[in-house]
């Protein structure tokens, strides 16, 4: 059974992070967005997703992942692939450069030392050339069932608006407050896609919806600046 990873708790918080998830869980259905990856439990499709979403939308992601796992459908089939084929496949995506190198470290160091397999555990996650902390928790929660601290562009911005009443800092996933509030959280697959549907349609990063937004009530920033 997958363990829970948890960092040290702000347990004064706890109950508005408690309703903040209650809200963004009941309101999913209502914004729900559908992508390929999201129908798969494979650990090596949903890590490919999570490389190719990095800094890129989800929506441009769509337009080349079937055909990446089709030409893909494990890590040894990138290894020793022509790095201008991969390229040219990454073009659409941009920086894809950075991405084709880190694919093919990712898949070199998966070859080489867990057999061509995703290991469905965190700590040897966070191992792999290329792969941090939220790549890390993305696919032990989605593929492997366990549970870890997530925190994205789009959870920081949630939970920094509504319990902490302000835009998280830039560097966010250094924060150690925001990475304690995301640990008060039990994450499960359904719970991260819920907030990062629900920060594309309410709380953007720039002209954030809180007038139609369903966590205005429970939200310090919306109730300080609108």
């Amino acid at each position: 059974m997958p363990e829970t990873i948890w960092p040290m708790a702000l347990g004064e918080y706890s109950k508005d992070v408690e309703n903040v998830a209650e809200v963004v869980l009941k309101t999913w259905p209502l914004v729900r967005r559908d992508f390929p990856w999201r129908h798969s439990g494979d650990p090596w499709r949903i890590l490919l997703a999570e490389i190719l979403l990095i800094q890129t939308k989800a929506e441009m992601v769509m337009k080349i992942y079937d055909r990446l796992v089709a030409l893909f459908p494990t890590p040894c089939a990138l290894t020793g692939v022509d790095t201008e084929q991969l390229e040219e496949h990454l073009k659409p995506l941009g920086l894809y450069r950075q991405r084709s190198q880190r694919l093919l470290r990712m898949a070199e160091y998966l070859r080489r030392v867990h057999d061509c397999k995703v290991p469905c555990d965190y700590e040897m996650l966070r191992r792999i050339p290329g792969v941090g902390d939220y790549v890390a928790a993305a696919v032990y929660i989605v593929a492997c069932g366990g549970s870890a601290p997530l925190l994205d562009a789009n959870i920081a911005r949630i939970l920094s608006r509504t319990v902490l009443g302000v835009d998280p800092p830039g560097r966010y996933m250094t924060d150690g407050t925001l990475g304690r509030l995301a640990g008060l959280l039990k994450w499960d697959r359904k719970l991260a896609y819920a907030f990062i549907d629900f920060a594309a349609a309410f709380c953007t990063s720039r002209r954030p919806r809180c007038n139609a937004c369903p966590l205005r009530s429970h939200c310090k920033y919306g109730s300080r600046y609108v």
